[in-house]
């Protein structure tokens, strides 16, 4: 399965994918995180380019999606993650889980989220407003 997406990632494909997927399942939440447009010394973040080792990122994310559903017993678990330009609004990482419960289902999300930020080699570099740019860490 491809977790690094060079361009848009197909959001309404995979939760339409996932609702179909399982008929003891009563939970699907999903988490999509979007790029802001943070201030930065008067001036705005107007787009992030990620970068990432790709090999190394599809490794630890399918290592991510395996450890939650162990942990956390739910049904499936879908990390999606951009690299290269993505726009203020535009969605950088995906993630969704179907599970039984929602209360597992919400702890495994939050899990799978602070573990993709943590774990998976992905740099992020802000432009700004006035075509400055920084590398930013993971948050």
């Amino acid at each position: 399965m491809k977790y690094i997406v060079d361009g848009e990632i197909d959001v309404k494909f995979i939760m339409d994918t996932l609702a179909d997927g399982s008929p003891d399942s009563g939970s699907l939440i999903m988490f999509e995180g979007r790029v802001r447009a943070d201030e930065v010394g008067g001036n705005f973040v107007e787009k992030i380019f990620y970068e990432s080792y790709i090999s190394m990122a599809e490794k630890e994310i399918e290592k991510i999606e395996d450890e939650v559903i162990k942990k956390f017993g739910v049904k499936r678990v879908v990390i999606k993650h951009r690299i290269g330009e993505v726009k203020v609004g535009e969605v950088a990482l995906f993630v969704a889980v179907l599970s039984a419960h929602r209360t597992e289902g919400f702890e495994a999300i939050q899990y799978a989220i602070n573990e993709v930020k943590k774990r998976v080699p992905i740099w992020k570099r802000e432009i700004l407003s006035n075509g400055k740019t920084r590398w930013r860490e993971n948050d």
